[in-house]
């Protein structure tokens, strides 16, 4: 009896996981549904769009050229989870997207800048590198923590010797970040 209690716990556990994740209604929503979504002028509205087309449709490509359009949208929310979403998925992208989203990197707002690297990790944006090495700098933790995992996986061995100084950082979790960002540099060919 109480693994079938434990059984059943879990599993509206996972249930309520799941319904979380989506906004309400999206699961009836198709993609050219969620794509229209994507021009409304309620900012919640694009970005539950985008997180339905995330997690419904992550293998289409369909609304690729509508959400690099929102990457240079106004409303920063939007901006951001239009980055995200297009490096969850790994899209291709061209220079001139890779330029909204390192614009991204200067924003006044330590959110969007994160927001920024998180979507640089899963580009083709070794050539940005130059525009992630500031970041190290950053007055904000997270931000350097961020710019340390970007750098891991876009970077080679070569930027080891700028993210070295990072382990004396003031802030434990940067230490650590610093520290498996130069463990996974020496273990690329």
């Amino acid at each position: 009896m109480k693994n079938f209690t434990r059984r059943i716990f879990v599993g509206m556990l996972a249930l309520t996981v799941v319904t979380l994740e989506l906004p309400a209604g999206a699961k009836d929503k198709s993609e050219d549904q969620l794509i229209a979504e994507l021009s409304s002028p309620k900012e919640e509205v694009v970005v539950d769009a985008l997180l339905s087309l995330e997690k419904q449709y992550p293998t289409s490509t369909k609304a690729f050229p509508t959400m690099k359009k929102l990457l240079t949208d106004p409303r920063p929310k939007v901006r951001r989870k239009a980055a995200r979403v297009l490096g969850v998925l790994h899209a291709e992208v061209d220079e001139q997207n890779l330029k909204d989203i390192c614009a991204m990197l200067n924003a006044s707002d330590s959110r969007e800048q994160m927001d920024a690297l998180i979507s640089l990790r899963g580009l083709k944006a070794e050539s940005k590198i130059p525009e992630i090495l500031p970041l190290l700098n950053s007055p904000t933790p997270n931000v350097i923590r961020d710019a340390c995992r970007t750098l891991a996986v876009l970077g080679n061995k070569e930027l080891i010797p700028q993210i070295e100084p990072l382990l004396k950082h003031s802030n434990k979790a940067v230490q650590t970040d610093a520290q498996d960002a130069i463990y996974k540099l020496k273990n690329k060919a």
